[in-house]
This record gives structure tokens, C-alpha cells and sequence, in this order.
């Protein structure tokens, strides 16, 4: 996979041809160092990358082997008489090949904006179990609006001052503060006496900043 990824694409189809035929009698057998002699070796590698049916002269093979060198893919020790001492680089061993993928800053819900960024909102109604925070009515992401507990200009756009409502909701609600509001939906019977002291808690936990929406 690192070959193919981050060093194939780096090469020529001849620099390709040597590097894996020198994997193969290498490293691919737990050798650290290979003798390949390549005015032999040439034909037994790939043929039609040049001509068609014919394989790489010998002088295209040193040609492409001191390429290979200067790209940090291979070590070239020394010359015998047998041919070339080779030492072959994998791509997690060629320095600057394989960039670390650097880790995504933590976000930090403070500094998040839940108002305009659409998928911030969803959030919220994650957050909300898909109900209106007011009246626990259900919702889903085609009928939620993103209410402001205390409206602008006062109020921010922080997870601490927003929630998941129904269209309904928001409107009743006005400029009305949130306990008002709740107190009104009791009174009225939309909420029991249980739902609306929970309600009442659940909005001392988003004030204090504990009600967190579940970040992606």
C-alpha cells in the first residue's frame, strides 16, 4: 500500500520495473543487501516498456539505477564482478515520502457557532433526542428551528444559549424568557408536573454549560 500510494507514483515505468525486481530479491526474502548483475538480469524483468517485445538495455537500467539512488529508494554500495551491491529502501524508510497525517485540532465548544453552521444545528437536535426542548413534541431534521433561550442581540450563539424547537414553539415563545415560557406551557397543559420540572432542570443544566451536544 505504501508503494503504491506515496512511491509508485513518483517513479517512471522503468524505475518501477527495477525497484520491484529488486524488492523481490531483497527485502521481499529478508535480504538487506542483493549483488544483481544487470546485464543479465535486464531480460529477465519486463519487456515492451520501451520497444514493444524488447527489454531495457543495460545502459538504460544503470541510467534508471542512479535515479533511483538520488530518489532515496535505493543505497548502490559498490560494484563487483558479478554485478551491483544493492541495498533497497522501503517507502517508510525514504525520509520526506510518507507525510504524517496530522491530527484535527479538538474543537472547542465554546468558540463553536450553533446558530449558522448548518451542521452544528443538527447537533443541537442530536443533543435534544429529536424533541423540542419546550414542549418534548417530536421532530426530525426537515421541521426543527434553532431557538435562541435568550434572544438577540443579548443572547449568543453559544450551545449554552440554543436549542432544538418546534416551529410552534419558537413563535409562542417570542421574547418571552424560557422559565416564563415553560411556566405558561404547564398552566396551559401542554406539560405535566413531572415534564415540567424536568424541563426546568434541563434548562439550569444548559445554562451551566452541562447540557454538551455530542460533537462529530
Amino acid at each position: 500500500m505504501q508503494y503504491q500510494d506515496y512511491l509508485a507514483p513518483r517513479l517512471d515505468a522503468y524505475e518501477q520495473v527495477l525497484y520491484l525486481y529488486i524488492f523481490r530479491h531483497s527485502r521481499m526474502v529478508d535480504l538487506d543487501e542483493v549483488i544483481i548483475g544487470f546485464k543479465s538480469a535486464r531480460i529477465r524483468m519486463a519487456c515492451g516498456v520501451g520497444e514493444k517485445g524488447k527489454p531495457m538495455s543495460e545502459n538504460t537500467a544503470y541510467v534508471k539505477l542512479a535515479s533511483l539512488q538520488e530518489k532515496g529508494c535505493l543505497s548502490i554500495l559498490r560494484t563487483t564482478h558479478t554485478g551491483r551491491a544493492l541495498k533497497l529502501h522501503l517507502p517508510n524508510e525514504i525520509p520526506g515520502l510518507i507525510q504524517e497525517v496530522q491530527p484535527k485540532a479538538a474543537q472547542d465548544l465554546e468558540d463553536m457557532d450553533f446558530f449558522t453552521v448548518p451542521e452544528n444545528r443538527l447537533l443541537l437536535l442530536k443533543r435534544e433526542e429529536f424533541r423540542c426542548f419546550y414542549t418534548l413534541q417530536s421532530l426530525d431534521e426537515s421541521n426543527f428551528v434553532v431557538e435562541h433561550v435568550v434572544s438577540r442581540p443579548e443572547g449568543t450563539n453559544s450551545y449554552r444559549n440554543l436549542v432544538a424547537a418546534s416551529r410552534e414553539a419558537n413563535n409562542k415563545k417570542g421574547a418571552t424568557s424560557a422559565e416564563d415560557f415553560l411556566r405558561k406551557l404547564f398552566r396551559d397543559g401542554y406539560l405535566s408536573e413531572i415534564e415540567f420540572q424536568d424541563r426546568l432542570y434541563k434548562l439550569a443544566q444548559l445554562k451551566s454549560g452541562e447540557l454538551k451536544p455530542p460533537l462529530l
